[in-house]
């Protein structure tokens, strides 16, 4: 296989600090590495932030790297700058990043500032998967189940989708139900389907409430249960689902007035869960 990993000659050390000094981060202060960095930048304390991500990354910190790298392209206490973000997702990645081999891999998928290629996009992406990280897994499972820079294979990308939601990543954990709804790459299991959209639905998350209640209106893998489905429709709607309110009118057409009172009831005393996720 091609090492696409960083797709150019890997940055000198030299190198990473002219970058970095063209940043005003020759010299970084003692401010702290990665943890710090991360409170600093929750604090909006954005220069103290990257210096201390530098000074993590100086010290061969590639999560580090990635986080100083997202600051400068956003434009988070820097004038964005696309092409130095670049080169230091590449220097985080050559450091072991999974989420600059995301980044950079995502870059190709879109052909932001570089050239598209799926391959090269896949390669990376998918890299950055098998090293855990739940973003990846997630973009490598969508690149694997479309076709796109590796062979089609649900069965694979099913895989994919269910270490990503294992790790807490809640497109994944959609994902993972919908295919086990439809047996897409996997056997299909109304009951562990209803299971994951079930628990999305408890945080609010509108894909997992719009599904939930489908899979209540049709009786997949739970009872049936009108008001419960038109409880969850109504709130799916209330997120902005772009299916919910037709569902939901059709769904209302078919209720008595009692039970129409009741779901609404129930909608407007219902609370989302704590959310204790990483996505």
């Amino acid at each position: 296989m091609r090492n696409t990993s960083c797709r150019r000659p890997a940055l000198t050390s030299l190198a990473v600090i002219a970058l970095m000094s063209a940043l005003g981060l020759a010299h970084p202060t003692a401010a702290g590495p990665l943890e710090d960095g991360k409170a600093l930048l929750e604090k909006k304390d954005f220069s103290n932030a990257a210096k201390a991500f530098a000074d993590g990354f100086d010290k061969g910190d590639g999560e580090a790297g990635f986080h100083l790298a997202r600051m400068v392209e956003l434009g988070v206490g820097f004038t964005p700058d696309a092409v130095k973000a670049r080169a230091l997702y590449i220097a985080a990645a050559e450091k072991g990043s999974a989420a600059a081999m995301n980044r950079l891999g995502l870059m190709h998928l879109r052909g932001e500032n570089v050239r598209q290629d799926f391959a090269a996009a896949a390669e990376l992406i998918c890299k950055a998967a098998d090293l855990g990280n739940p973003e990846a897994q997630f973009n490598c499972a969508g690149l694997v189940l479309d076709g796109l820079g590796r062979a089609k294979d649900a069965a694979i990308a099913f895989g994919y989708y269910e270490k990503a939601s294992q790790n807490g990543h809640t497109g994944a954990r959609n994902m993972e139900a919908a295919l086990l709804r439809t047996g897409t790459g996997t056997e299909q299991d109304f009951a562990r389907a209803v299971k994951l959209f079930e628990q999305g639905a408890s945080l609010g998350n509108p894909v997992s409430l719009y599904g939930f209640a489908e899979m209540l209106e049709k009786g997949e893998g739970v009872a049936a249960d009108p008001i419960r489905a038109h409880l969850y429709y109504n709130l799916a709607n209330e997120r902005g689902h772009p299916g919910a309110r037709a569902a939901l009118e059709r769904l209302t057409a078919s209720m008595t007035p009692t039970e129409i009172e009741d779901a609404q009831a129930r909608a407007r005393n219902w609370k989302p869960a704590q959310a204790v996720e990483a996505n």
